[in-house]
């Protein structure tokens, strides 16, 4: 059997199968199937308009609207590269590394490199799928931007469909090496690196904030063309996309052709380099990985346990009122999550980011002396904040009663029954999580200036805030669970998924606005003075907050834990 022949097998194999999904699943919930429609319809509207009404405002600009409309083109497009790589390796990562049925799957007769090319293409179609989505309602507002007919969409759609090609090729070759010759003690090196670089360019940055801060617009503009150069390297696959877009929508069809070309040899030569890497690497890889010992005590297989807590697990008891079992389930959701890179290096890249979003806050440019600015860059904070929390409770908190996989029937039999898991598992996730976004919107509110008040206000919802959507993924994933699937990418990107995501976007929706209305009277630019907010209403204002995370997420909750009680679950294993 070629390469070829066996990929194709796997492909239409696993086709077959994703069919039967879809249809059982629309014929099960056709509801949830509409609901879903309805919000990707939604949102591709809700994109297209404020996207096209951006581009008409930075086009409009003098003499510089045309420059930014074709750099913010090469910005978009390598972050989009940049996220593509990321996700197509944890994804791709998981099929070949985790997947239980790799297992068998290596023991048949197949080459390696048809493993290896199916799980990336499986890999491209599940982190793909939403830049297609997200990138949809962009390019047909880059269409009216740039005054183009159907031409133009003919051009990107190559493009496009070319940059996810090499963005997973690229993604398998990282993956499959660093398993294959990763040592653990690179990692502290590396670690150092990073410090030092971030101790040296955040000085330079914070300069060059203060020039963009000074007023001159020529050096201003300046500084943010020089920053973005990066992304116009003309050996980056994202900004042959961007110059294909670009010479689309400008009327150079040779040169559109020209690029478009390059990206079609580019990626099929990808694929080629991926079957090599695939036939000469993937098997030291997996017997690397297969061959790992499950234990470092020098030889014995057979687990050492604890027969005593130490004194800080006796201290972490006592102050959080645990017996001895939920303590030892505790631990084990800790120690899962540490054993895990791709969680916690997610997690440490979200965080640090919003870390540095947030200690820069008052060097953004605004005058935040204007109550106007004041009030519009705090909430706008919060809410950058809650997205960031969505996004993280979306991916790791969702899918983890369905990682329990076939072991659930271990918890079923345990001292703490399930419905305490549940419990259990809210307190741990939604109290690290908030602890987090707290100490995030404190240093926010001190680097905007906010009264200590109001500081305090935001804490107090932001801390809901993470509770609700903590409990909302947490009982949507136990009410919809999918204990055959190993890949947590593949749980999020299911139904259950996408009405987590949903619900956590109208849930943060309602509670921006709900929060907003104590400062509604300053959302004037012409309003002047220091701004002054009435302790009732925003006493009033946290207790809407409180309804809605009762609403959101104590209701799912309650279902959640009732359901939990006469044990379905293992009838479902």
């Amino acid at each position: 059997m070629t390469v070829a022949s066996a990929t194709a097998l796997l492909a239409r194999a696993h086709g077959r199968m994703l069919r039967h999904k879809l249809r059982f699943g629309m014929r099960q919930n056709k509801l949830l199937s509409l609901t879903v429609g309805g919000f990707l319809v939604l949102y591709a509207l809700a994109a297209y308009f404020l996207v096209a009404r951006g581009l008409d405002f930075i086009v409009k600009l003098p003499l510089i609207g045309g420059l930014l409309t074709g750099r913010m083109v090469f910005l978009l497009f390598f972050f989009f590269f940049v996220m593509l790589v990321i996700s197509n390796a944890t994804i791709t990562g998981m099929g070949l590394f985790r997947r239980r049925d790799m297992e068998w799957q290596v023991a048949l007769p197949l080459p390696p490199r048809s493993l290896v090319l199916w799980k990336t293409l499986e890999g491209m179609l599940l982190a793909s799928w939403g830049l297609l989505v997200l990138s949809a309602p962009i390019l047909a507002a880059l269409t009216r931007g740039y005054q183009e007919d159907a031409a133009f969409i003919l051009a990107a759609i190559p493009a496009l469909l070319c940059l996810v090609t090499i963005a997973a090729n690229i993604s398998t070759w990282v993956l499959i090496l660093l398993v294959r010759y990763s040592r653990r003690w690179m990692w502290k090196p590396l670690i150092v690196g990073l410090m030092l670089f971030f101790a040296f360019t955040v000085p330079a940055w914070n300069a060059n904030l203060q020039t963009l801060n000074s007023g001159d617009l020529t050096g201003s503009l300046n500084q943010i063309l020089r920053h973005t150069e990066i992304c116009m390297h003309p050996l980056l696959p994202s900004a042959w996309v961007a110059e294909t877009i670009q010479a689309a929508g400008r009327g150079m069809g040779e040169r559109s052709l020209f690029f478009n070309l390059v990206l079609v040899a580019n990626a099929a030569f990808s694929i080629v380099i991926t079957a090599w890497v695939a036939s000469t690497q993937f098997q030291p890889a997996w017997h690397r990985v297969m061959s790992a010992a499950p234990s470092a005590g020098g030889g014995t297989t057979q687990p050492q346990f604890s027969r005593a807590p130490s004194r800080v697990g006796r201290w972490l008891r006592s102050a959080l009122s645990l017996d001895r079992p939920s303590y030892a389930l505790l631990v084990k959701e800790v120690r899962t999550f540490l054993r895990e890179p791709v969680q916690w290096g997610q997690t440490a890249i979200i965080f640090g980011l919003l870390l540095m979003y947030s200690t820069n806050l008052r060097k953004l440019g605004y005058d935040l002396q204007s109550p106007f600015w004041l009030t519009i860059v705090s909430h706008l904070n919060l809410l950058v904040c809650c997205l960031a929390l969505s996004t993280l409770t979306t991916r790791f908190i969702y899918p983890q009663f369905s990682l329990e996989g076939r072991r659930m029937w271990i918890l079923g039999l345990s001292p703490v029954p399930l419905h305490r898991v549940l419990g259990l598992k809210l307190r741990l996730s939604a109290g690290v999580l908030g602890l987090l976004m707290v100490a995030l919107v404190t240093v926010s509110g001190f680097s905007l200036a906010l009264p200590v008040k109001r500081v305090f206000y935001f804490c107090l919802a932001i801390l809901m805030l993470s509770y609700g959507l903590t409990a909302l993924a947490l009982s949507l994933g136990a009410l919809m669970p999918n204990f055959k699937e190993a890949n947590p990418a593949r749980i999020v990107s299911g139904f259950g998924g996408t009405v987590c995501l949903i619900g956590s976007f109208v849930y943060i929706l309602a509670g921006t606005i709900v929060l907003i209305l104590p400062s509604w009277s300053y959302l004037r630019p012409d309003v002047v003075g220091t701004p002054t907010y009435d302790w009732r209403f925003e006493l009033a204002s946290l207790g809407g907050l409180a309804l809605l995370t009762m609403v959101f997420g104590g209701v799912p909750y309650f279902f959640a834990k009732k359901r939990t009680k006469n044990l379905e679950y293992l009838r479902d294993l």
